[in-house]
């Protein structure tokens, strides 16, 4: 049996139609939140039609889902720079420069509070939007206690939400312009010297 015979029907899946779909749900979230995307608005700004983008995802849960997922495809951990600072800097870069094709800076403080009280849409938002970026950080974490240049007796969460927290405040400050946030490696050289090894 041939190729053509054994293909499902219905058009082929286009990646471009994908991406813009995925694309136009983030900067929707980003820019007016989770309660206000609509499939309509997501087929407004993508341009795909709206029984295409209903083959791809059955409710507007999934299609968050898949959005936030596709989010974090690219955050891996960083080559290891020899220091935290490095490693630290190289992946705030990433996630920056991520987040400008997205407007995603605002999209995770945005959308955690908005589901407050809804358990099953903050374990959503958490699992794909929140702890990709702590799995990534925990792990410079690590290599920071192998080195010695964070003490073994801290917590490795508490590490991670001292390291972290300061950026995403002022992110918040600032209203979610980058340029307001400062360098992130200065911003982690006052946090290391509460968790640097003690003389």
């Amino acid at each position: 049996m041939s190729d053509v015979e054994t293909r499902p029907p219905g058009r082929p899946r286009s990646a471009e139609a994908d991406e813009a779909i995925l694309q136009a749900a983030l900067e929707l979230m980003a820019a007016d939140g989770y309660r206000a995307l609509t499939i309509e608005r997501v087929r407004e700004r993508s341009g795909v039609g709206k029984a295409t983008i209903y083959r791809r995802y059955g409710s507007k849960e999934e299609l968050v889902r898949a959005a936030i997922t596709h989010l974090n495809s690219d955050i891996p951990l960083p080559e290891d720079t020899g220091s935290i600072q490095g490693d630290f800097a190289a992946t705030a870069q990433l996630v920056l420069a991520g987040a400008a094709k997205t407007g995603a800076l605002t999209l995770m403080p945005r959308l955690l509070s908005e589901v407050v009280g809804e358990p099953q849409m903050h374990a959503l938002f958490y699992e794909h939007l929140v702890e990709p970026r702590r799995r990534v950080v925990r792990g410079i974490v690590e290599r920071a206690k192998a080195r010695g240049e964070i003490r073994q007796d801290v917590d490795t969460d508490m590490a991670i939400d001292l390291m972290v927290g300061p950026f995403i405040y002022r992110l918040i400050m600032a209203g979610g312009d980058a340029a307001g946030i400062g360098s992130p490696v200065d911003l982690l050289n006052t946090v290391m010297a509460g968790l640097t090894p003690r003389a």
